[in-house]
């Protein structure tokens, strides 16, 4: 069984549950009340199409945790529904099957970032298509805004992920990145605070890169290459665990 078989049929069940147009409705009204909330309130100033972009880019939080909840539920409720029986009964290596999983989860993490991005361009043509070309540091910043929190939302929607192929819980592996993802900054902020220096070696002082190009990292000493691999020899311990689990446990369904 190809791998492009296994996707297609990933993005059969997961376009076929109503959650996932559920998220997709929120993400449009979401849109549209924060668009209007801003015109109201910056109405007569010089705020332009790129102010938008920037601050629409603070919305990717909400679509951060629906993807975390897509991530999280993606193995765990096989589990829970006695379906996963049906996949390792077919001729296919278990790593495959995790693999087309987790590809699935990047791909719709990715979909959910472009059409965020696409409706606060839309939503920011239709309110100040004048300012389209006042072209200054904010396009980067706020492009940059997208880029950096989509790196950050794929790691979290990794740990969701593993979690839910580790626990078989859709709650758990929901649960704990939706806490970490609330408390890991301001955990990250007292250690610098009282300049505990071990602070940068956790995965959650290193996810947000953004510093490194419109600002400073929180640790003395950390740079560009120290966090990209420490997120990768974190994620790459997390599948390792992951992927031992999935493919040697005993299923009990």
């Amino acid at each position: 069984m190809s791998y492009l078989h296994l996707l297609k049929n990933e993005h059969m069940k997961l376009f076929k549950r109503p959650r996932i147009w559920v998220l997709i409705g929120l993400m449009v009204i979401i849109n549209i009340v924060f668009s209007l909330f801003f015109k109201f309130l910056f109405k007569g100033t010089d705020f332009t199409f790129w102010d938008y972009i920037q601050v629409s880019s603070y919305l990717l939080i909400v679509i951060q945790l629906m993807c975390i909840i897509v991530s999280g539920d993606i193995v765990s409720s096989e589990f829970e529904k006695g379906t996963i029986k049906f996949l390792f009964t077919r001729p296919v290596k278990r790593a495959k099957i995790l693999l087309s999983k987790y590809l699935t989860v990047l791909y719709i993490t990715g979909l959910f970032v472009l059409l965020q991005l696409l409706m606060s361009c839309i939503l920011g043509l239709i309110f100040y298509s004048g300012t389209l070309f006042d072209l200054d540091q904010k396009v980067l910043v706020g492009l940059g805004g997208y880029l950096f929190q989509f790196i950050e939302m794929i790691v979290m929607c990794s740990i969701a992920f593993c979690l839910s192929a580790l626990t078989r819980s859709s709650v758990f592996s929901i649960a704990l990145p939706i806490f970490l993802l609330f408390t890991s900054s301001a955990v990250i902020t007292l250690l610098d605070h009282y300049h505990y220096e071990a602070g940068k070696y956790l995965l959650f002082a290193n996810t947000n890169l953004m510093p490194y190009f419109f600002g400073e990292p929180l640790f003395e000493g950390m740079s560009l290459p120290f966090s990209i691999c420490n997120i990768f020899i974190h994620l790459v311990i997390l599948f390792y665990f992951t992927l031992l689990s999935f493919t040697k446990r005993d299923v009990h369904v």
